[in-house]
């Protein structure tokens, strides 16, 4: 799940460069400038500290460019009970990041032959109530389907919610939609939801299995599963939990869905994920540009959304995403041109103003992320 953080743009930290996936040179020229941005760094890094240790940020941060890890940081606690220290490898619910994800695996099933973008949702999933819904409506955030939770939320009994519970009260009760399919884009975690039901009807496995086997492994992102509700125990032992000044701020009874969310994963991981679709490693390049493509509206109009990304209105090179669910926030924001990419998840962000993070991170950093900057 759930909540996106429109243009939250981002973090980052750490000293050295370290090499990375990409053919480049990590040799820089000593100048005045890179020197001034060394400085810039060192500052950041030291106040990422100092909120890490007051208690006010807990999470990860990352920032690379042209094959180098130039900022990398872990601060803060992975439980608020216990005193482990959260570390480089330990992952995060990614919230709404996740369905970047889900797109992937849409496209997948596509390139496969088994799904055709513009095929009726209904054809997938013949109990689905909405004949004029394709399954690029549901990608794009242009379905018009009511909000999932606001039907549990009336409807439910707070026992564990899945995917197919969601279905289930949409057959039920029939929701009107809030606008004519394709009119308009307006954000949907229940399109996503149901894509996850799409993808398992198709595949013929569960969602979580499907992205492991073919996202996940292929690109060994070792530290990155669907973790939800419904997970055995102790699945991913790497995960943090969520927090707030509170204390647990974790997992709740709608964390038995997968698709908007569900997703736990660590920076490096996301830094395997951005070279693996740089290097066009799970689809071919002119398939896989779907993903960043601007929606086209009924009226011929482009809302800049693809499959679970944002897209820069003037350098359609430059997508991000952010999430937000329980106690974690992350984002990730890539220059596709350049080979640039921020990655930040966290599990407590209490004591900290986002406005205020967005600003260091970008007033310390060399980079270019257009308007998500």
């Amino acid at each position: 799940m759930k909540l996106f953080i429109p243009l939250l743009s981002m973090l980052f930290i750490g000293t050295g460069v370290l090499p990375c996936y990409a053919n480049s040179d990590p040799t820089p020229t000593v100048n005045t400038p890179i020197v001034n941005a060394s400085v810039k760094l060192q500052a950041l890094e030291q106040w990422i500290d100092e909120q890490g240790k007051s208690g006010q940020l807990s999470g990860t941060f990352l920032f690379a460019k042209k094959g180098n890890v130039l900022l990398k940081k872990a601060v803060g606690k992975v439980h608020p009970d216990q005193d482990k220290a959260i570390v480089l490898d330990s992952s995060f619910n990614i919230g709404s990041v996740s369905k970047q994800f889900t797109g992937m695996a849409v496209m997948l099933l596509s390139y496969q032959g088994k799904l055709d973008y513009d095929a009726s949702v209904q054809q997938y999933l013949p109990e689905f109530p909405y004949a004029n819904i394709t399954v690029r409506h549901l990608l794009n955030h242009t379905s018009g389907l009511a909000d999932y939770m606001d039907l549990a939320e009336e409807h439910w009994n707070n026992t564990i919610f899945t995917n197919q519970d969601m279905l289930n009260l949409f057959v039920k009760y029939q929701p009107s939609l809030e606008f004519v399919p394709g009119s308009k884009f307006a954000y949907s975690n229940s399109g996503y939801v149901t894509l996850s039901a799409v993808i398992e009807r198709v595949s013929k496995m569960s969602f979580a299995h499907y992205l492991d086997k073919h996202i996940f492994q292929p690109l060994n992102m070792k530290h990155t599963k669907v973790v939800n509700l419904l997970s055995e125990p102790n699945l991913l032992p790497s995960r943090v939990y969520g927090q707030n000044s509170d204390g647990l701020d974790d997992l709740v009874y709608l964390d038995g869905v997968s698709g908007d969310g569900a997703v736990y994963s660590s920076i490096d991981d996301l830094l395997k994920w951005h070279y693996g679709l740089l290097n066009n490693k799970l689809l071919p390049k002119e398939l896989q540009q779907a993903s960043i493509t601007p929606t086209t509206l009924n009226d011929g109009s482009l809302f800049h959304y693809g499959f679970g990304w944002f897209i820069d209105r003037k350098s359609p090179f430059i997508v991000a995403h952010s999430g937000g669910w329980v106690g974690f926030i992350s984002y990730i924001a890539r220059n596709t041109k350049s080979d640039e990419i921020i990655v930040f998840l966290t599990n407590k962000v209490g004591g900290v103003e986002f406005e205020d993070l967005q600003k260091r991170i970008f007033s310390a950093i060399d980079a270019n992320f257009g308007e998500f900057e």
